[in-house]
């Protein structure tokens, strides 16, 4: 199932898949926090998104000791702080 946006080259196996991507070309926003108020277009988006308000920090960075409550965020402040002493 080819998405036939203009420029997106993305092929998906199931067309629920397909169905789900396309609303990232939209403005199509579904899902809404009900802590913030940010809207996702996918439902999968907003439950990984609810996790920043729960408090809980489980993945710590070695090099600074900072905690990020998602393994994605602890990855993008690993791959930012290259550089930068401590981390």
């Amino acid at each position: 199932f080819p998405c036939e946006f203009q420029g997106c080259n993305k092929v998906f196996a199931r067309l629920y898949n397909l169905k789900s991507h396309s609303k990232t070309h939209t403005n199509e926003r579904p899902f809404v926090c009900a802590h913030c108020d940010l809207a996702f277009a996918r439902g999968h988006d907003l439950k990984r998104h609810v996790k920043v308000h729960g408090g809980e920090k489980p993945f710590t960075c070695s090099g600074c000791s900072k905690s990020f409550s998602r393994l994605d965020a602890l990855g993008r402040h690993r791959a930012n702080s290259k550089n930068r002493a401590g981390c």
